[in-house]
């Protein structure tokens, strides 16, 4: 499905944008995947007469708005497995340890192309994120009419320690990803 022309601003009223970690280490038994949702954002998208593909997409994030949903398991959401006190613990440790926002209060995407594909596009740009920018590709689903899609980023890439406790016997991997489903409407 073809995107209809405009110009979209589009925030947590559009849907969501959301982050999933995986967990690691000789500990990881007893440690979580999670799912984060990003709730301060602000994704602009431009889609002229002419298609989406000669339009554009950008993102921008605040860093400091991450909130922990619950913990996953084998990609199946664990809704009673985390207690409060846990996700007030993690979400700290995200800030302090992990993300920096007094430092780095915003991350933010930039598309330099989108290429057609059916009912997908393929996106290239920048995304800057910790005081870093490089390059991101990932595809979008159009057939419901919205924006659908998940990429995958790499933390050290972003000079981003994953979180690790323990003396790393229990620790987040490097991956990282990251999932939106955006409504136009």
């Amino acid at each position: 499905m073809s995107l209809k022309a405009g110009a979209y601003s589009l925030n947590g009223n559009s849907g969501k944008v959301s982050a999933y970690t995986f967990k690691s280490g000789l500990l990881s038994k007893i440690a979580h995947d999670l799912l984060i949702n990003i709730n301060n954002f602000k994704v602009d998208v431009d889609v002229p007469e002419g298609g989406f593909a000669s339009g554009s997409l950008n993102l921008e994030v605040q860093t400091n708005s991450l909130k922990v949903v619950c913990a996953m398991k084998e990609g199946e959401q664990q809704p009673d497995t985390l207690k409060e006190k846990d996700i007030a613990d993690i979400e700290a440790d995200m800030g302090k340890k992990v993300l920096h926002p007094d430092k780095y209060p915003t991350a933010s995407f930039s598309s330099k192309s989108i290429q057609e594909n059916g009912d997908s596009y393929h996106v290239s740009g920048d995304l800057s994120l910790h005081g870093v920018t490089k390059p991101l590709e990932f595809d979008i689903d159009t057939s419901g009419g919205g924006l659908k899609g998940r990429f995958t980023i790499i933390q050290t890439d972003y000079g981003i320690k994953p979180f690790k406790a323990m003396m790393g016997t229990l620790k987040i991997k490097d991956e990282m990803d990251i999932g939106f489903d955006l409504s136009l409407s």
